[in-house]
């Protein structure tokens, strides 16, 4: 009886060295913005943290990289409302804007890499493949300075939280990006480039063009076990 769970647990940890599986946290800053084609969107500041697991193809220098983030993929936003070459029958509110968007998603990217050995303790990897998110929670904060406005004293701060309890909000798109890994230490720059649903403002409802992608830079400090 003994000898066949010798011999099982003989496989396992065969099994395991081969595939030589390891696995590393993540965190660092992001960078984002949505429709980053049209003038008023600006990138803004985030933070991101996760983790990833790192599994050698065969005895190649590829790697099959899979991972979790919660990450902050918002947006700055400035301009005038109403925007050019847009005409309403009743003469709406107007005013200048700026707003920061902050949409914490849930990211899960499928990475493939590369090891490019420099030496015996440094290394570089390049990075390509796809990612779905989860948008699981936001907040629009707006400053507004009225020209115009159909109420007396209208406000000048409007606040906007998002909880998503009515919706589903999927997103997906394409990564690329390169990491330096010296010792079990590494730094990581990417971006993605996507479409991250996500609900509206009553800004973006006049500027949002759904044509353009958003995008997301990470600048990512990690440790490797």
């Amino acid at each position: 009886m003994k000898k066949p769970i010798i011999l099982v647990a003989l496989l396992f940890i065969s099994i395991a060295t081969i595939a030589q599986t390891t696995y590393g946290v993540r965190a660092g800053m992001t960078l984002s913005t949505y429709y980053s084609a049209q003038e008023v969107y600006q990138f803004k500041p985030g933070i991101h943290i996760g983790g990833i697991a790192e599994i050698p193809i065969g005895s190649s220098k590829f790697s099959f990289v899979p991972g979790v983030y919660l990450a902050d993929k918002g947006t700055k936003a400035e301009g005038y409302f109403p925007p050019p070459n847009v005409y309403f029958i009743v003469q709406p509110d107007e005013f200048t804007f700026k707003e920061n968007y902050y949409n914490y998603q849930l990211e899960f990217p499928l990475l493939f890499n590369y090891k490019i050995t420099i030496n015996e303790k440094l290394s570089l990897k390049p990075q390509l493949g796809a990612y779905v998110s989860y948008t699981m929670f936001g907040r629009s904060n707006s400053k507004r300075n009225y020209f115009y406005s159909m109420y007396t004293n209208p406000p000048s701060e409007l606040s906007e939280d998002y909880y998503f309890y009515n919706g589903f909000y999927l997103g997906f798109g394409g990564n690329v990006g390169l990491s330096t890994i010296y010792n079990k230490y590494s730094f990581t720059l990417s971006c993605d480039v996507g479409y991250n649903n996500h609900p509206r403002s009553h800004t973006e409802f006049s500027y949002a063009n759904y044509n353009y992608p958003d995008i997301c830079m990470y600048f990512s400090l990690g440790y490797n076990f």
